[in-house]
């Protein structure tokens, strides 16, 4: 057991060393290229071009470690349950696949700002190719009564899943370290279930993923424009990120823990508590732009974000502020799960959530400008689309953090 917590642990130092390398490099080449995210009076008030090309180191990051670390145990004999640990492999090989497709939608649209509805439909066949190899949602653990599902439901509501989840994580990206943020806490519960679940398999490339991005969020978080150490997610990371972070997720919903069902519904709770509020804030936004006759796809500075600054917090205020809640939420509900239904437990942190957007929204100050906002590069270059894809995930408050 020591052994594989030592192998771990050298895959969560190599992702970050290995991250922060390629960070170094990409910084390089966006100052040597000239490829930023240039000022607007739009939606991005951040005075000083910053690159954007900051999750261009995730895929490359996790796609070493991994093949290094798999390379490694079979030429020396230590991966001592080939069966089960090969079953896992291909599963972790689609999805590698399917988050280099999403790497390289990332890629083009970083560079170049792809249409919302081509990024849609790519991150719906980057998903299909995920749920392919097998790996689906099976049990909701009691959530909306349902417990076991067959496949043929399981599939697509995974696909929906994974969609709803990828753009969650592409909408929340506003602000420094927000979406990174939120990742790392979801990363880290789930390396410690996965390790205490004795899954060497998906805690090997969750704890690969935490090194990764943890390195990002030191560049992203304190990090200055000036020195040019600076940068932001762009819609590579947080598209990358947003699908290992589905493929982790989905993981927890089809295995069953040496300690059994009731275990796994803890599980359950707590990893979807940690991305409790990027998920309503999607349904919070698209359900707004539809009663306000608005497109569900276009950009606005409606996110939560943008309201608890409204409200006189700073950019790092804010940041801490909504990780905070995060973690509070987190704690609260692992609690409340031994005592409460889960379907209670959901009710319950819908009503806290809608209570929460109803004071923020009469503290706010209408019409007051957003200090060290900037919602991201190209949450839309041009208030072009956030969705199937969202904002572009250039963390923001770039220079005022």
């Amino acid at each position: 057991m020591i052994q594989t917590y030592l192998i771990l642990f050298s895959d969560l130092i190599l992702g970050s060393l290995i991250g922060a390398g390629l960070i170094r490099m990409l910084l390089f080449i966006a100052y040597k290229n000239r490829i930023f995210d240039q000022p607007d009076a739009t939606r991005r008030v951040h005075t000083i071009p910053v690159p954007r090309l900051g999750g261009m180191s995730f895929m490359p990051t996790l796609i070493i470690v991994i093949t290094f670390t798999v390379g490694f145990l079979y030429r020396f004999g230590l991966m001592t349950k080939p069966l089960q640990d090969n079953v896992l492999l291909i599963r972790v090989a689609y999805m590698l696949g399917s988050g280099f497709l999403l790497y390289v939608l990332g890629v083009v649209d970083d560079l170049t700002d792809l249409n919302y509805r081509v990024k849609f439909l790519i991150q719906i066949a980057a998903s299909a190719l995920l749920v392919s190899s097998g790996l689906w949602i099976n049990n909701l653990y009691g959530l909306f009564g349902v417990w076991r599902i067959p496949f043929y439901i399981g599939m697509p509501l995974t696909l929906f899943v994974m969609v709803v989840l990828t753009n969650a994580i592409n909408l929340i990206d506003g602000i420094d370290g927000l979406a990174s943020g939120l990742s790392l806490i979801t990363l880290g519960v789930l390396s410690v279930i996965f390790i205490y679940e004795r899954k060497f398999v998906y805690s090997m490339v969750s704890v690969t993923m935490l090194g990764a991005v943890a390195s990002f969020w030191l560049f992203n978080v304190f990090g200055t424009a000036e020195r040019k150490t600076k940068l932001y997610m762009g819609d590579t990371g947080s598209l990358t990120l947003g699908l290992v972070l589905c493929f982790l997720l989905v993981s927890i919903c089809s295995f069953l823990g040496h300690n059994g069902i009731t275990r796994n519904c803890k599980y359950f709770i707590i990893v979807f508590s940690s991305l409790m509020i990027p998920l309503l804030e999607v349904a919070r936004l698209f359900f707004t732009r539809i009663i306000h006759h608005k497109s569900p796809f276009k950009a606005d500075l409606n996110h939560i974000h943008h309201r608890l600054m409204r409200c006189g917090l700073s950019v790092r205020q804010t940041r801490w502020a909504i990780l905070g809640a995060d973690v509070l939420l987190i704690l609260v509900n692992a609690g409340l799960s031994i005592v409460l239904n889960v379907n209670i437990l959901l009710a319950v942190d819908i009503l806290i959530y809608t209570l929460a957007m109803i004071l923020i929204g009469r503290k706010m100050k209408p019409g007051e400008a957003l200090a060290g906002a900037g919602a991201g590069a190209g949450a839309s270059a041009g208030a072009e689309a956030e969705a199937g894809t969202g904002a572009s995930g250039a963390d923001a408050g770039a220079s005022t953090s």
